[in-house]
């Protein structure tokens, strides 16, 4: 702990030097209400470029299928239309993964965005998303992040912030406790500080490449 709050003093200094970095000191209330946009979004965010390739699919989600924000209606325009349709996506991963995920809320009675925050408020049912195959911390974080949770979800944006900032990436929990406690210290929600390291370092002139090594099975 001593090594993790020691860390989150240094990042809260370097932040502090960074004149172009502007602290979101508001939370953004953004979360999820469709939850087929919902199941695209974190399913296809790993290793995709958001804005090219992850957001249109969301917004496409949304608008053609507005009667998809419940597991019921989804399921069924699946079956009409078929998820690769649906997605414009093919590689078979994410088609079964997106499947998968929706086998587990509907085993577990989970029909829309809300019963969903229910569900994840409990620690022994985030470790049961878990065990949905291919999702991992930083995708469990993501999605709790998305459901308007206040949270820290470890991408490469991060790792680069921290790494910036002459800190290494020991492990996801490290990273993910250094960056909360961080935002503690500066007085700022922890989803705004996500927010606004991963704006500053989506700036090709703040990009700090990773080790891919450093991201694997975090999704």
């Amino acid at each position: 702990m001593q090594i993790v709050v020691e860390s989150a003093r240094s990042l809260v200094e370097y932040i502090k030097s960074l004149d172009e970095l502007s602290l979101n000191h508001h939370r953004r209330n953004s979360g999820y209400t469709h939850i087929g946009a919902l199941f695209t979004d974190i399913i296809l965010q790993a290793g995709l470029n958001y804005k090219n390739v992850v957001r249109p699919r969301v917004e496409k989600m949304m608008s053609d299928f507005p009667e998809a924000d419940n597991l019921d209606n989804l399921k069924i325009i699946i079956e009409k239309y078929s998820l690769e349709n649906i997605l414009s996506w093919k590689h078979p991963v994410k088609l079964e993964r997106f499947n998968d995920l929706i086998k587990f809320c509907s085993d577990r009675n989970i029909n829309n965005c809300d019963d969903l925050t229910v569900f994840l408020r409990h620690k022994d049912n985030r470790i049961l998303f878990l065990s949905v195959k291919g999702l991992g911390p930083k995708t469990l974080d993501y999605t709790m992040k998305l459901l308007d949770f206040d949270t820290i979800a470890v991408d490469r944006h991060i790792i680069g912030f921290m790494e910036s900032a002459g800190l290494n990436h020991i492990n996801y929990n490290y990273t993910k406790k250094t960056v909360e406690f961080a935002a503690d210290l500066l007085n700022v929600s922890r989803s705004s500080l996500d927010e606004t390291i991963w704006y500053y370092m989506s700036s090709s002139k703040n990009i700090n490449p990773v080790k891919t090594n450093q991201l694997k099975m975090q999704f």
